[in-house]
């Protein structure tokens, strides 16, 4: 019996623990990423095989939460990051397994993360990939007309 009430007192401490320790999706207002807000066009700058490569990222308020998607090619569709998070003057977005639209690599949906920061008019990207230690760098410019707040 007292073996088993370690193990209860065990698995509800582990329990506790799991719960305080999950991520809490994390909800930023649009109002407070108003100078992200529209679609962008980055041309890829490092590493080496990646530069000149063009990258549309489109940042609008869907439903009153901010949303990024990506579009790694003219022709290919955007994906829609899983998550968005805002703090001052960085947004950092991230594309999961779980997305309507991974991103994949040797067609295996990878996890990916994009680190967006205003310098004056511009934008620059830095994006990681699953099972990659290279940081690939952008630096890109807001695309008059486009819509600002979709």
């Amino acid at each position: 019996m007292r073996v088993f009430a370690h193990l209860v007192v065990i698995v509800g401490l582990l329990t506790t623990g799991v719960v305080a320790a999950t991520p809490q999706a994390a909800s930023t207002p649009p109002s407070q990423a108003a100078a992200f807000l529209g679609t962008w066009t980055v041309t890829m700058t490092a590493p080496e095989e990646m530069k000149g490569r063009i990258l549309t990222v489109r940042i609008w308020n869907k439903d009153g939460r901010l949303t990024a998607s990506f579009q790694t090619a003219p022709n290919a569709p955007a994906s829609e990051a899983t998550g968005v998070l805002s703090d001052g003057n960085m947004i950092v977005a991230s594309i999961g397994h779980h997305a309507q639209r991974p991103m994949r690599e040797n067609g295996a949906p990878i996890w990916v993360t994009f680190t967006l920061t205003l310098d004056g008019d511009s934008l620059r990207l830095a994006q990681t990939l699953e099972r990659s230690a290279t940081i690939k760098h952008g630096v890109g410019r807001k695309q008059s007309g486009a819509p600002q707040g979709w």
